[in-house]
């Protein structure tokens, strides 16, 4: 019998890509998962085709409100912040402070009100939280200073309040997902680079190492690996490749 059979799970941006792939992995080992997202016709799909007990919540992840409710009324074991918005990947030049900081407003202002709640309430000794972030913010480039800005923002944000929740009793994971065109988000950018950098897609693939890619079923296998393993249980970010995740170092 699995170790995580009868939990709860939320999973925030769970009806596609890294999100669909961590909630079929959870569902999988017996958690009950909350599956959150924007559009209903992706999540009616998800609890269609995906088996286990899946309820599915139509909602805006940096909803305050509906981040309080939904942690106060599900009290999750296992909640995974995968949400995040689609922004434009361009050199700085190009941007608008607006369209620039679209997800430090979105993703790092969602990952705050969740994990806020989370603490707040909070949650059972033993909870787990995810902080689904990019390692984009390891390694920058001239076309996602936006992007890598923001997901730079959310480890430095987990990696500070990791301490806070261990001194709760509740552990706190960020996961830095290579660049990957296994999801629409990563094919849009991977795009977006070759067209700024001049180059093709396969000369930017293999310059930055991307195969074997990383899949939503690693990203799901990633989730299960450290929820499981007493020996990661201090670890608080870790680079996620087609090879599985390694830990980094904090210096």
């Amino acid at each position: 019998m699995s170790y995580l059979r009868g939990k709860n799970a939320v999973v925030t941006g769970g009806s596609r890509g890294f999100g669909r792939g961590i909630v079929e992995a959870l569902a999988a080992e017996g958690v009950r998962v909350v599956a959150i997202a924007r559009s209903s016709g992706p999540l009616e799909e998800l609890k269609k085709e995906i088996r286990g007990e899946i309820e599915t919540v139509v909602g805006d992840a940096t909803d305050p409100i509906l981040a309080a409710r939904i942690i106060a009324n599900v009290r999750p074991e296992i909640l995974v912040l995968n949400a995040g918005a689609r922004g434009i990947s361009r050199p700085t030049r190009y941007h608008t402070w607006e369209t620039f900081s679209l997800q430090v407003q979105s993703d790092l202002r969602g990952t705050f009100n969740w994990i806020r709640e989370a603490l707040v309430l909070p949650l059972e000794r033993g909870s787990t939280i995810f902080v689904g972030s990019s390692g984009a913010a390891l390694r920058p480039v001239a076309a996602n200073a936006s992007y890598a800005a923001a997901k730079a923002a959310m480890w430095v944000f987990a990696r500070g309040v990791a301490d806070e929740a261990k001194s709760m009793g509740i552990r706190v994971h960020c996961l830095l997902p290579v660049l990957s065109p296994e999801t629409e988000l990563g094919h849009e950018a991977l795009r977006d680079f070759s067209r700024y950098a001049g180059v093709s897609e396969d000369v930017i693939i293999a310059e930055k190492a991307m195969k074997p890619f990383v899949t939503p079923a690693i990203m799901g296998s990633a989730v299960i690996n450290i929820l499981t393993d007493p020996t990661k249980d201090d670890d608080v970010s870790f680079r996620v490749t087609g090879q599985g995740i390694q830990p980094i170092e904090h210096s």
